[in-house]
């Protein structure tokens, strides 16, 4: 039990997975959010874009269809990596990144939520 009595939540059926449009063809289904993970999949079609952008988290992502270009600045420098599908790739905290979706894709991503 927490600290109010409830129980912990082991299983999060298909109906608690919300999916949102985070922006033109990008869609995350959060699939769990623990207190120190969250697990999401994302679903992108051809051409579309994550801007650039950073979080105070590390992210994993693996994709499991399609192709991306993925930019990830690193001490000053813009490297440019393509993933296709079986592979993964890591941004650590605070690293500027950005995708751009080559082949209609499909990730699972997740995130270290813990300070």
């Amino acid at each position: 039990m927490d600290e109010i009595g409830r129980m912990p939540m082991f299983k999060i059926s298909k109906e608690e997975q919300l999916e949102v449009e985070m922006f033109p063809g990008v869609k995350r289904t959060t699939l769990a959010c623990g207190k120190d993970v969250l697990m999401a999949r994302f679903e992108y079609e051809k051409g579309a874009k994550v801007p650039p952008h950073k979080h105070s988290y590390e992210q994993v992502t693996t994709l499991l269809e399609g192709k991306q270009k993925i930019l990830i600045e690193n001490n000053g420098q813009t490297e440019e990596i393509f993933i296709s599908k079986g592979e993964s790739y890591i941004v650590p905290a605070n690293f500027q990144h950005e995708q751009l979706t080559l082949e209609k894709a499909l990730t699972i991503d997740a995130w270290s939520l813990a300070p």
